[in-house]
């Protein structure tokens, strides 16, 4: 399971979820909308570099 973060198309509204999977429908807790977009934020999403695969690029997430 995870906790994303939505907005929906149609009322505005940011929210977020915990999903099972990726192709599970989620509703918009405000207006009911099926209308809603997955966003991206917070540390992990920035740009540049990043950790992956043991091999660090400098970023702020591992502390390296």
């Amino acid at each position: 399971m995870a906790l994303i973060d939505y907005k929906c198309e149609k009322c505005g509204s940011s929210f977020f979820e915990i999903v099972k999977s990726s192709d599970e429908e989620i509703k918009c807790p405000k207006c009911g909308s099926e209308s809603t977009k997955r966003i991206y934020k917070g540390k992990f999403y920035g740009k540049g570099g990043g950790c992956s695969g043991g091999s660090c690029q400098g970023c702020s997430g591992c502390g390296s």
